[in-house]
């Protein structure tokens, strides 16, 4: 037989306050990407582990997947800027092991290029005076 009764969760865990909407939020809206690596072009996701205790403190981030030294410090900044809320669990002291990865992505670079089109027009010559070429024509450029 099963047990229809609903399982209750003894301790609760340390959340994000708003969610792992506002997380990303917050990430997003505080990184701040290395020149450096704005220079090679680097992208990719840096995934840190850190704890979080039941006062909603962020301890001891660890990177576990780099990407560049200038990206990983960057990340760590980001993690260490973090506050969770308390959790209550009836006295019970908690840490809570937490993974994150932070995606640093470049905007697309616009192409700047140019088509240019010189059309000449031709008149079909019905006289048997020759007459100067002209230079009736009209230039096309699209940029984009």
């Amino acid at each position: 037989m099963e047990d229809k009764k609903k399982k209750k969760k003894f301790l609760d865990k340390p959340q994000y306050p708003g969610g792992a909407k506002a997380l990303r939020e917050f990430l997003m809206a505080h990184l701040q990407y290395p020149q450096d690596a704005m220079d090679q072009r680097v992208e990719g996701t840096v995934t840190i582990g850190y704890q979080v205790n039941d006062d909603g403190i962020v301890e001891s981030p660890v990177v576990i997947k780099s990407l560049s030294p200038s990206c990983d410090a960057e990340a760590l900044r980001l993690v260490q800027m973090l506050q969770y809320e308390k959790a209550r669990n009836r006295g019970v002291r908690l840490k809570v092991n937490c993974k994150l990865n932070i995606n640093f992505h470049l905007a697309p670079t616009p192409v700047q290029s140019t088509i240019t089109y010189h059309v000449v027009s031709s008149e079909k010559k019905t006289d048997k005076v020759q007459k100067p070429a002209s230079q009736n024509g009209y230039t096309i450029t699209i940029e984009f």
